[in-house]
């Protein structure tokens, strides 16, 4: 069941990736705009960690056919923890690179934004590395380590949301695409700490709800990106959480 959710949850991610990213190219010349440039970033983060929860899962898949004994079974346990904090590095230098965009001068927002997307590719890459080096992870270090980069991206999203509220810097959508995410990482800080100390059983429980938690919350995104999609096609604006409050509070403060 668990390798199953993993599957489901890898596919959302990254089709929730592919629907950003469609999106912010169909935004045509206002891509560059402040407003609009947050869904790169997020179609960049989430590519990248889907693409690579990909590559995990199909490893792992070939590793448990190749059996306990093969080379790939035992490549596949040295480098399976150091790929999953990778990703959770990346995630966490998203929501500092979305932060940076939504805080940077309107001019710089196109370098930002380019300079955003390596940051967040050699993150993973990074943190993958200097996990693998690290030597042999059991499962208290790597969730213990998980936990901690999930309140570091929690940290860095509220911050996010927070200026995304403040100058009008993200769309509707995308702002409540990226609260549900940080929402998503506030409930596996609690769930990596459960992992890392519970018995066998409980952490079992724990996993499940997890990929369960992860599952729903890639449906709801991907359901954003597919609305905000259809209404880059039709060319129809979408407003910042509050730009409509401020339009009518303006005439009356004149």
């Amino acid at each position: 069941m668990i390798a199953t959710l993993q599957t489901v949850n890898t596919t959302l991610t990254l089709l929730f990736g592919i629907l950003a990213m469609l999106t912010w190219r169909r935004l045509g010349a206002a891509r560059w705009r402040k407003l609009e440039a947050g869904w790169l970033l997020t179609g960049a983060c989430f590519v990248c960690v889907g693409v690579f929860g990909a590559v995990h899962t199909l490893v792992a898949t070939a590793a448990m056919r190749a059996g306990p004994g093969s080379p790939l079974y035992r490549t596949f346990l040295e480098w399976s923890p150091a790929g999953n904090i990778g990703r959770e590095v990346g995630v966490a230098a998203y929501g500092v690179m979305l932060a940076t965009l939504l805080a940077a001068r309107p001019e710089r927002v196109r370098q930002v934004a380019i300079g955003a997307l390596w940051v967040i590719g050699g993150s993973i890459v990074a943190g993958t590395t200097a996990a693998a080096l690290y030597g042999t992870i059991d499962t208290h270090t790597q969730m213990t380590a998980m936990a901690v980069l999930a309140t570091a991206a929690v940290l860095a999203l509220l911050l996010a949301l927070l200026l995304g509220v403040m100058n009008d810097g993200m769309d509707l959508l995308l702002w409540v695409a990226v609260a549900a995410h940080a929402i998503k990482e506030t409930l596996v800080v609690s769930l990596m700490a459960i992992l890392a100390w519970s018995e066998r059983g409980r952490a079992m429980e724990a996993a499940m709800m997890f990929y369960w938690i992860n599952v729903g919350v890639g449906i709801v995104t991907s359901l954003l990106a597919q609305v905000r999609l259809r209404r880059a096609i039709e060319n129809r604006h979408v407003p910042a959480l509050f730009e409509r409050l401020h339009a009518l509070r303006r005439p009356a403060e004149s």
